[in-house]
């Protein structure tokens, strides 16, 4: 039998990019998370202690991938609660697991970058995550790069360069080749 993860026995990693302007993007796994059958094993975290790491990290904001239904396979009920009583910014932008982002959530980045990149513009951090801390916030954070006019074969190098394993698939990879590096408003 594995050995159970908790917050107290696998503190939360908050893998980093630093940006040259001075703010901070996070990538990390999906804080306070229960699974059975994790790929990594079985994990049993406390969502209040995972928060406060958060907190302490820094961040002003939180962008949340993880779809509806896995707040409840999760058991990550107060996830967004949570960070907002803690003065952080909540973000869920969902996104299903191992793809990428389809044009409703584009429409809804499009509302919630400006604030996102005015964070970063002003030296603040933002934590990405989703289930895992791969696909999905590496696909993200990758994107937070292109925005800011990075090229999107540097984007991906740095993010993985942070969160071994990040982009998980050739569907997220082509996804990020896709965008023109831009200034989007706010970045």
């Amino acid at each position: 039998m594995s050995q159970v993860r908790t917050s107290e026995t696998h503190p939360l990693r908050i893998d980093t990019l630093d940006l040259p302007e001075g703010g901070r993007i996070g990538i990390t796994f999906c804080p306070g998370k229960h699974q059975q059958d994790a790929m990594t094993g079985r994990w049993a975290r406390d969502l209040e202690a995972d928060l406060e790491a958060i907190r302490a990290w820094g961040a002003a904001a939180v962008i949340t991938l993880i779809e509806d239904h896995e707040f409840a396979e999760l058991s990550v009920h107060g996830l967004g609660e949570g960070v907002t009583e803690r003065g952080m910014a909540w973000y869920h932008l969902p996104i299903p697991d191992m793809a990428v982002p389809d044009t409703s959530w584009e429409r809804r980045w499009q509302e919630s970058a400006p604030a996102i990149h005015s964070l970063l513009d002003d030296g603040g951090q933002v934590l990405v995550h989703c289930k895992g801390g791969l696909g999905r916030a590496g696909t993200v954070a990758a994107r937070l790069l292109i925005e800011r006019g990075e090229a999107p074969s540097d984007a991906m190098v740095k993010v993985r360069s942070v969160r071994r394993g990040a982009i998980e698939n050739t569907v997220q990879e082509r996804y990020l080749i896709g965008l023109q590096p831009r200034l989007v408003p706010g970045a």
